[in-house]
């Protein structure tokens, strides 16, 4: 009898291996990514590529590609590297174009703010937001397809960029100052949609990710935020996808919240818009937290989550779904954001990198 339960169990695990592999060849390796809390190195990178890594989300810092008025000053170092590395190992890096030089806040958008703040003030007057235009056109002329950094590193595989996003969680205060404002971000998405598309008319220009936030005095919630930008004349003519960021201790809650989105999506008119999962994620830790699972909580919801968005990628047009995050940080960002990683900080990988890459059928 032991025996035979036994046998059931491997049975059963198999086949939910093969349901999991079979429900990820219907979508392309660029589906499943990866969002990291931590600076990244070619030793991530590549272990990254190992374990089959679609897509990797990172920060395109104008403060720090461009921080000063000067024409040729732009430092595009640190983002080269990380795209190269990416190449190497055939990952796609999806951008979000964010952070505001302090000559642009307080020169030409006439603000005061204190130097750990300046970036978080997004660009509201013309001079900035022309200034921002620039940045933009500039960055895509050089990862989009054809571009500056692609000819002058031939010998590289060729995964150029072609789809950015536009600032980050722009409904809450923590990312968006000095409050979270739809017209002022229209005006801001609306300049980066003209940019990117007068240098690559193809590529796919996507809203900073939101989360629900429901609750919060920092924040407008996410599906409001969304319905109230729909509200404004044309503002779906300057977007291509919308992203969410359903963090969720259970997957029931996770399906709410993109069911929201969705039902924001509907009403405006846009229900045929790309979804982009752009952060997702649960800690390792236990208590303290309701998005605190334990480890094998924390796979657990990974399983559940990544499946739920596999099985619905055609019938909600996800693009993507990526993980937050890729290791571990000694930096406490939020409540449980310290053992968000699918790895330790010394690289060890948790049982959550098992799940993930159950789907990606790296190891």
């Amino acid at each position: 009898m032991r025996l035979r339960f036994t046998i059931i169990a491997v049975v059963g695990a198999l086949l939910s291996i093969a349901i999991a592999s079979s429900a990820s060849a219907a979508v392309p390796r660029s589906f499943y990514g990866i969002v990291p809390q931590t600076p990244l190195t070619a030793t991530d990178i590549d272990r990254m590529g190992q374990g089959n890594v679609g897509t990797l989300r990172i920060i395109i810092n104008w403060s720090v590609v461009d921080p000063s008025p000067a024409a040729d000053d732009y430092n595009w170092a640190s983002i080269d590297t990380i795209v190269a590395d990416a190449a190497r190992n055939g990952i796609t890096i999806l951008p979000f174009l964010y952070g505001t030089p302090t000559w642009v806040v307080e020169g030409l958008d006439e603000r005061s703010c204190a130097p750990a703040k300046c970036a978080l003030f997004a660009p509201s007057k013309a001079a900035a937001l022309d200034a921002w235009t620039v940045f933009v056109r500039d960055a895509v002329a050089r990862y989009g397809p054809n571009g500056e950094f692609w000819t002058l590193n031939p010998d590289l595989p060729q995964v150029p960029i072609t789809a950015w996003q536009i600032w980050n969680e722009q409904n809450s205060k923590s990312f968006y100052l000095p409050r979270p404002n739809v017209g002022k971000y229209l005006k801001l998405l609306q300049a980066a949609n003209a940019a990117v598309k007068s240098v690559d008319p193809n590529a796919e220009v996507v809203l900073g990710g939101m989360a629900e936030l429901a609750g919060s005095k920092k924040a407008v919630p996410g599906p409001d935020y969304l319905q109230s930008l729909y509200r404004r004349k044309g503002a779906k003519n300057h977007f291509d996808g919308v992203a969410p960021h359903p963090y969720g201790a259970k997957l029931k809650g996770v399906k709410q919240q993109v069911n929201n989105f969705r039902k924001a999506m509907k009403r405006g008119g846009d229900a045929g818009a790309d979804l982009w999962v752009t952060e997702i994620g649960l800690g390792s830790a236990r208590g303290g937290n309701p998005l605190n699972r334990g480890p094998k909580g924390q796979a657990k919801g990974l399983k559940q989550a990544f499946g739920y968005f596999t099985r619905s990628a055609g019938r909600l047009n996800v693009r993507a779904v990526t993980w937050f995050s890729w290791m571990d940080s000694p930096t406490r960002i939020c409540a449980w954001c310290a053992t968000s990683g699918l790895f330790t900080q010394q690289l060890a990988p948790k049982r959550s990198w098992d799940a993930f890459t159950r789907f990606t059928g790296g190891s």
